[in-house]
């Protein structure tokens, strides 16, 4: 029998693949699956310039578990020198969304051979493995109570917890004529993570929850991802959990960075490490359509509707680009982005980053006229572009092609024509003798060298200002920036 430590599986694995054809390096395969659903999967395969083994790393399989979801996220976004990685970082959205362990029950209990259940969790479950079989080595990331210590200290520090620890289901693992040797795996990782932590309380252990044993405390271990991909793709597959009893989120992701970069340098995976950012969520914009007409609204607006109409929200414009879900309350899924709603009785859209809501839209259903515009309440601008009537907040950039045909239509204020002049600042018609500052009705072919640079936002004759004034004073404006 052949004894096998991560290097020696490291080498055998870069042999077997190196002979695979692959596209152009470096690139990002991002595959959504049950899109639409509560249950929406987002995987993401990152291919560094140069071939090499590749990590799957699993966050939110549990939902109320931000560190390891959080990490996860992280490294969706990274560009890779060498290797591989495949990142699921909300296993479990709907249970993310309402921040709870497992609405349906917990996901990580569903990894069982000849599993009859047909839900939706199961289906995930599912994706979950068939992305196994291109790993070469597993991580799952979690946050869990207390701190894991092989002696009991007091509540917080005993063997029983599962915070701040790296958790393998066997010291070593047989798999055909090898044997996988995860204890020492895992210690040479510890000890490169807990050098980098300078408080002691917060050292990671070494967790041995002894899957496959008669004797095991935790045999609801046996149905988790980790040992599933033990035992069904012999690869080396780990826990990692930081503690939620550590109040800062920012350390709670920071120690999960840690651990995940010492299992890449352990596999010759190189990349650029991501940086820690936990921001609060802002919604700059968003796009609805109402029986297919578009329309932008942002934070507070209020849609007017008539019964009956069809709504959906097409894109949310925020400073997060994964993440985010909006739900039309009452009308079903958690996640409504680009469902199309039937909305019977007046509701609101809520926006969530994970399950922290940061922006809301009201849904009015009244009895309109025929020819009622269905905009926002307050000031709103129409153009069009290539003849496509466009409606346009305040404040909003409208981000239009060189060589498409724009026209300033009207300015409106709670669904009436205000009649104002509108400037497009930085550009004069074409053939007119006296500039009255009155872009309305004109078809402008967007190009840089038809404007004048110095009114852009910059001055680089990209962005510029289109503004609505009444005697003399600005009432409103929006920006043109030519792509």
């Amino acid at each position: 029998m052949i004894k096998y430590g991560l290097r020696a599986i490291v080498l055998v694995i870069t042999i077997m693949t190196a002979v695979h054809a692959s596209p152009v390096r470096p690139y990002t395969d991002h595959n959504v699956y049950f899109e639409g659903s509560d249950y929406e999967l987002n995987v993401y395969k990152v291919y560094g310039r140069r071939n090499g083994n590749t990590i799957f790393i699993l966050g939110g399989i549990q939902g109320d578990e931000p560190g390891g979801f959080l990490s996860a996220d992280l490294y969706a976004g990274l560009r890779l020198e060498q290797g591989n990685l495949i990142i699921i970082p909300r296993a479990n959205l709907k249970s993310i969304i309402l921040f709870n362990r497992g609405i349906e029950g917990d996901m990580n209990r569903l990894f069982v051979d000849n599993n009859t259940n047909t839900s939706t969790e199961q289906q995930v479950v599912k994706v979950i493995m068939s992305y196994m079989s291109e790993a070469d080595l597993f991580l799952n990331m979690h946050d869990g109570w207390g701190f894991h210590n092989p002696v009991h200290i007091n509540e917080q520090r005993n063997p029983k917890r599962f915070g701040q620890c790296i958790i393998v289901d066997a010291d070593e693992h047989e798999c055909g004529n090898k044997i996988i040797d995860l204890k020492r795996i895992a210690n040479d990782v510890l000890d490169n993570v807990n050098a980098r932590i300078s408080n002691a309380e917060h050292y990671l252990a070494y967790f041995n929850t002894r899957t496959g044993t008669p004797d095991t405390p935790w045999k609801e271990m046996q149905k988790t991802a980790t040992w599933y991909a033990l035992r069904h793709y012999c690869i080396p597959a780990f826990g990692i959990e930081s503690s939620k009893n550590i109040t800062s989120l920012e350390l709670r992701i920071l120690y999960h960075n840690y651990a995940v970069n010492e299992f890449m340098k352990l596999m010759d995976i190189i990349p650029e490490n991501p940086p820690v950012y936990v921001t609060p969520a802002v919604l700059d914009y968003v796009l609805v359509t109402v029986n297919g007409e578009s329309l932008t609204a942002r934070n507070g607006d209020v849609i007017r509707i008539n019964k009956d109409d069809v709504i959906s929200v097409k894109h949310i414009e925020t400073n997060h680009e994964r993440g985010v879900t909006c739900e039309v309350l009452g009308f079903g899924n958690l996640n409504s982005l680009k469902r199309e709603v039937v909305i019977t009785h007046s509701t609101k859209i809520v926006f969530r980053k994970e399950s922290a809501k940061f922006a809301e839209i009201s849904i009015e259903v009244e009895k309109l006229t025929p020819n009622t515009v269905k905009t926002p309440d307050g000031y709103i601008f129409y153009v069009t572009v290539d003849d496509k009537v466009i409606p346009v907040n305040p404040d909003v950039v409208l981000t239009v092609k060189t060589g498409s045909r724009l026209k300033i239509l009207r300015l409106e204020y709670n669904g009436k024509n205000t009649g104002l002049p509108i400037n497009l600042r930085g550009w004069v018609p074409r053939g007119i003798t006296v500039n009255n500052g009155d872009d309305r009705g004109y078809v402008f072919t967007v190009n840089q060298a038809e404007m004048i640079a110095r009114w852009s936002i910059d001055g680089d004759g990209i962005t510029f200002p289109v503004t609505a004034d009444s005697d003399g004073k600005e009432l409103a404006r929006f920006y043109i920036r030519i792509e």
